[in-house]
């Protein structure tokens, strides 16, 4: 009893002194978590503050997995109609989480049904891991090919889904209710190829979303989505961009891969703005190797993103065996 009480005095005179955080009570992540998880082949990450732990998908096994900070890797879900998991969200609210679930051809669990044309949206009790919904946003779109790649939320709990075979965003309102929020070909890339990828919701009212293929920034508000305006970037060292991830209101930072076997680097970026996202300028980069990263997530003050090493499955090459989760040092 005496212990605790001086522990709690401890506490107290570290929050008076301004020495106390939330980061100096718990464990620090590693500056990087090995999953050993062979021909897993990640794509979407998110951080659970609330287990200390990571979420990741499998564009070849259709899986969620959960990864500890020590590595610890267990499956969240597998059931029989996720293909390809890409792109997922926390909903904290709701205790749920979001997952694109789509099918590019490269998965154990791919068919010609789906190759090219799945789009769902899958939603599971982030506690029990038990699932809660599935929407087919393919069934609300205009023929085409269809791929659902990345998720956020707004304040109200709507999601924002991109497709990255059509230049299409769709909403699922915090009623379960999808709709098409744009459908513009100002959004569109060419065919066989990835348009629509990454995307961020900002809270003052708009998205900030990604073009694939040639490395685009655009921004569209929600109040007025075909009111959308590129982002003008200058002289961008990025030809690619994957995933997004807003820092603050006037910082983001985005990942650059590689699947055209084209010669530029695979790298995270720290872009700025000052004109409320008219247009930026990249102020850092962390480079990657070659280790095809595409998914980044905020972990307490720290950025992670995963290293997917998509151009070994894409490229036919043996399992992969394992994959990293690192922290971003810019």
């Amino acid at each position: 009893m005496k212990a605790l009480k001086n522990v709690q005095k401890m506490i107290l005179l570290l929050v008076i002194t301004g020495s106390f955080s939330s980061t100096n009570l718990f464990a620090q992540l590693p500056d990087e978590v090995l999953v050993k998880s062979p021909g897993l082949y990640p794509e979407g990450l998110v951080y659970d503050h609330k287990t200390e732990s990571f979420y990741t998908t499998s564009v070849a096994q259709g899986k969620i997995v959960k990864v500890t900070k020590d590595g610890k890797v267990t499956v969240f879900a597998d059931d029989k109609d996720l293909v390809s998991t890409i792109g997922l969200e926390i909903d904290v609210k709701r205790n749920r989480l979001i997952v694109c679930n789509s099918d590019p051809g490269a998965s154990s669990k791919s068919s010609e049904a789906t190759k090219g044309k799945l789009a769902t949206v899958v939603f599971y009790n982030l506690k029990t891991g038990k699932r809660e919904k599935y929407i087919d946003l393919a069934a609300i779109a205009p023929q085409g090919g269809h791929l659902a790649n990345d998720v956020t939320i707004d304040d109200n709990g709507n999601l924002y889904i991109t497709d990255s075979f059509s230049p299409i965003i769709y909403k699922i309102s915090n009623k379960g209710k999808a709709t098409i929020l744009i459908n513009d070909e100002r959004l569109a890339a060419p065919a066989g190829t990835f348009g629509l990828n990454g995307l961020v919701y900002h809270p003052d009212g708009f998205l900030i979303v990604a073009i694939y293929n040639g490395g685009k920034l655009f921004k569209i508000p929600l109040n007025k989505p075909s009111d959308l305006k590129e982002i003008g970037l200058g002289d961008k060292p990025f030809p690619t961009i994957d995933g997004v991830l807003l820092l603050d209101d006037n910082t983001i930072a985005l990942v650059c891969n590689n699947l055209s076997g084209a010669d530029f680097p695979s790298a995270v970026y720290k872009v700025n703005t000052n004109n409320n996202w008219v247009s930026a300028n990249t102020i850092a980069v962390f480079k990657t190797g070659n280790t095809f990263p595409t998914t980044l997530t905020k972990a307490g003050n720290d950025v992670f993103v995963v290293y997917a090493k998509l151009q070994m499955l894409f490229g036919g090459k043996p399992a992969v065996q394992e994959f990293e989760i690192t922290k971003v040092k810019f």
